[in-house]
């Protein structure tokens, strides 16, 4: 039996006590400009600060008909800031544009209108002000959205990767630098692990996309059910997306997001639910040299869970099903997975709805903490729903006190609340779902604010009648 959970809580409390009180006097606000900064998940830049940049991993730009990508920056200062913007495709193929983005505004480009080519990746400079880009695929499978990378990394990783009935498990190398990089990419099946020659020394041209279909013929990861990709840039530094189109295997759907540049010991999930027609499973994948022992917590629920420490041999992926854990009861729940181990862990979620007998499939990389243990209390949504949705958010209050939610949008004349959503109450480690179905909600930059830290999933219409896509808001930046 597993007895590491109140462990950890105690551990989550500890943290959260040690951040209250080392932040209870605020820092005097000096503008700043973009910091370096450790490996974590995109982030909101501060009010003050002035410049920063974004790496969007990649919307198809095909030119077929009803495929497509958008780039979409979100000012929310009173002040305009400027988008300087690199297109980036094929080798060679790269164009400049600079865009200016009004004060408390949104502003949406259309990626086939660049360039065309397989998928067109942005890179956006901003300058006067802080802001948020993220991007949307348009495909006839689905509409994902993801919140674009705050930095370029050396490493990459990504644990549920799928390519049954020939669906299409494209790793998608943004090299937005005017030196090529050199990637080694490694990856992990259900058979093991494997490091193909292949896939060694692989050039990214400077400024340029360079697309692996691992599923095509020849790739060699045809047919897995499970395949977890290891991409390191032996030179430079690069953004890695992974897009994903399910044929086959009771999935369908299409998803596009970031990989994750580093490994942690920590990854949480807000949005779970057990249910009839719902599957859901976890990918976790161990890339180190040395077997791991994670445990499945959670959180959420009337009553604990049990589940005995599941063990990640090294350089394998093992997959976790929570419809297999009897003693977890019906309904939504929250879950992290924590080893004490080194950071040697990357976790992502595929949920799979099935609805008038035809599945639709969202996969989802965990949340980490920040290195340091912050959790925002403070999260930003730009590409939100376009139509109003029921339960198109849903938070988890990992702290052991409630606390009360507000979500406000950027309307006009700045930050304004949204009719209905001025004060939500939310329970002590506890789950709450909210509809964005007022006006105010619809197609405008959202920001959720609470008076305890927070995680916080979008679950919008995936746009083709199968189910939901989901993604993380950006958080606030420590």
């Amino acid at each position: 039996m597993s007895r590491r959970l109140p462990a950890l809580v105690i551990v989550m409390v500890t943290v959260a006590a040690l951040i209250v009180a080392a932040r209870s006097t605020p820092d005097p606000t000096i503008a700043t400009f973009a910091a370096v900064r450790t490996p974590w998940m995109p982030a909101a830049p501060a009010g003050d600060q002035l410049s920063d940049s974004w790496f969007c991993p990649g919307v198809p730009a095909t030119g077929e008909e009803g495929v497509g990508g958008e780039i979409l920056i979100g000012n929310r200062s009173a002040a305009p800031v400027t988008a300087d913007i690199q297109w980036l495709g094929g080798a060679g193929a790269a164009i400049d544009e600079t865009v200016v983005v009004e004060p408390f505004s949104r502003t949406v480009l259309d990626a086939t209108t660049r360039l065309t080519a397989p998928f067109v990746s942005a890179v956006v400079e901003i300058n006067g002000g802080p802001a948020i880009v993220e991007q949307r695929v348009i495909h006839p499978a689905g509409r994902p959205v993801s919140p674009c990378a705050d930095d370029t990394s050396s490493t990459w990783y990504l644990a549920e990767g799928f390519t049954v009935g020939g669906s299409l498990n494209n790793i998608v190398l943004t090299n937005p630098f005017d030196d090529a990089a050199i990637v080694n990419i490694g990856f992990a099946t259900a058979d093991g692990s494997r490091v193909p020659a292949g896939y060694q020394g692989l050039p990214v041209p400077p400024r340029s996309v360079r697309v692996l279909d691992l599923g095509a013929p020849g790739a060699g990861a045809q047919g897995e059910d499970r395949l977890a990709v290891q991409v390191e840039a032996s030179r430079g530094q690069l953004v890695v997306g992974r897009s994903q189109h399910f044929l086959a295997g009771n999935r369908l759907g299409y998803t596009m997001s970031l990989a994750a540049p580093a490994l942690r010991d920590q990854w949480w999930f807000a949005d779970g639910d057990k249910r009839s027609g719902v599957t859901e499973r976890f990918s976790i994948y161990n890339p180190t040299g040395s077997t791991v022992e994670v445990d499945a917590i959670f959180l959420g629920v009337a009553a604990i869970a049990d589940v005995e420490p599941i063990t990640v041999p090294a350089r394998q992926v093992v997959t976790f099903d929570p419809g297999q854990v009897a003693t977890l009861p019906e309904g939504r729940h929250a879950t992290v997975f924590s080893t004490r181990a080194e950071p040697s862990i990357v976790v992502e979620r595929v949920v799979t709805e099935t609805i008038d007998g035809r599945p639709g499939s969202s996969v989802v990389l965990g949340a980490p903490p920040s290195p340091d243990g912050y959790v925002a209390s403070t999260w930003h949504l730009v590409a939100g729903p376009e139509t109003a949705t029921s339960a198109a958010l849903v938070i988890f209050n990992p702290d052991n006190t409630p606390g009360t939610l507000t979500v406000q949008s950027v309307g006009p004349d700045g930050l304004e609340p949204v009719p209905g959503l001025e004060s939500i109450e939310i329970g002590a480690a506890a789950i709450a779902t909210i509809d964005l179905t007022a006006e105010q909600a619809i197609g405008r930059e959202l920001v959720v604010t609470s008076t305890g830290r927070i995680f916080v999933e979008r679950s919008l219409l995936s746009g083709s009648g199968e189910g939901r896509t989901s993604s993380w808001l950006v958080p606030a930046a420590p």
